[in-house]
């Protein structure tokens, strides 16, 4: 069999559509717009090949590193649990840096201990976030140090997430606040997604700040007990503003005391009020569940919402 034949063949059955498709054209006119159209086809082939190459694998290092470091430029909290059996929080932590196969994390929030031991694998959970393979809101990682074992107390290493997943939130069971010195809010009844407010310079609706000698609305108001969930505020009545009632959307500026830097960060929340209830005399107990977080765009100095 000549070897020619196939491709005369093809070659006739391509002529023979493109005559189809541009009925009355000459045939000169019909072979230039068939190659052109060929051409156009490999091009296109060609693009989707390159695009296949090039997309990273599941677990690839550009996978193992690329979300890693999206958590730590936005800044985003992310719990650690206390052992792999065990779905309670030890602590919460900020990623600092990032290489191809170490994530080094700052402890900013003790709650438990870690109970898994360096070379074993612990989950982290963090804000949900979107990736081209879905929705996830943990990863898995093998500890390389920690804090117990390793040359700081503040501070974890880990190797390369070797997983991610979507797993269901857990309940977290809300903490008393003993001492108020040691967190402050700032709270506005708005929606960060419609509102034109600048949070960041704006005066707060209701604040909670025990040092706050120069308002003293401020250092009445409390901070009853708080969660991953959400908190519970003791607010004055006459601070109440009228329009608020259930699921009156807010905006929350959370500032925790760290210990090692002596002062106070910043945390953003956006929420929803759940609950109006009578507190002590002039008091209402208000409680309220994050619906989202957001960190500081470097480049734009706004609020980067992320749903939680």
């Amino acid at each position: 069999m000549n070897p020619q034949e196939p491709i005369s063949s093809v070659a006739a059955q391509f002529d023979r559509l493109i005559a189809l498709l541009f009925p009355g054209m000459s045939p000169e006119n019909l072979r230039t717009t068939g190659a052109a159209l060929l051409g156009l086809l490999v091009l296109v082939l060609l693009f989707l090949g390159v695009r296949l190459l090039r997309r990273p694998a599941h677990n690839s290092p550009s996978t193992r590193t690329g979300i890693p470091r999206s958590l730590q430029q936005k800044g985003v909290v992310v719990d650690v649990l206390a052992g792999p059996d065990d779905e309670s929080v030890a602590v919460r932590c900020v990623i600092t840096a990032v290489k191809s196969n170490r994530v080094q994390c700052e402890i900013i929030e003790r709650l438990d201990v870690i109970r898994t031991r360096p070379g074993s694998e612990l989950v982290c959970v963090f804000a949900p976030m979107k990736t081209r393979n879905g929705r996830i809101n943990s990863f898995t990682a093998t500890l390389t140090e920690s804090d117990r074992d390793g040359r700081r107390a503040d501070r974890l290493v880990l190797a390369g997430p070797n997983d991610y997943a979507l797993i269901p939130r857990r309940k977290h069971q809300r903490k008393r606040v003993a001492d108020q010195q040691f967190i402050r809010v700032k709270l506005w009844t708005a929606s960060p997604r419609t509102s034109e407010l600048a949070f960041e310079d704006a005066a707060p609706q209701i604040g909670v700040n025990s040092f706050a000698s120069d308002e003293p609305e401020q250092s009445a108001n409390a901070v009853i007990n708080i969660s991953d969930g959400g908190l519970g505020l003791s607010v004055l009545n006459r601070l109440i503003p009228e329009t608020c009632a259930v699921s009156t959307p807010v905006v929350i500026n959370l500032f925790m005391f760290n210990f090692r830097e002596k002062t106070f960060k910043p945390y953003w929340y956006a929420g929803e009020i759940r609950t109006l209830e009578e507190g002590r005399p002039g008091f209402t107990r208000m409680g309220i569940e994050f619906t989202a977080t957001a960190g500081v765009d470097r480049n734009t100095g706004r609020l980067d919402w992320i749903n939680l």
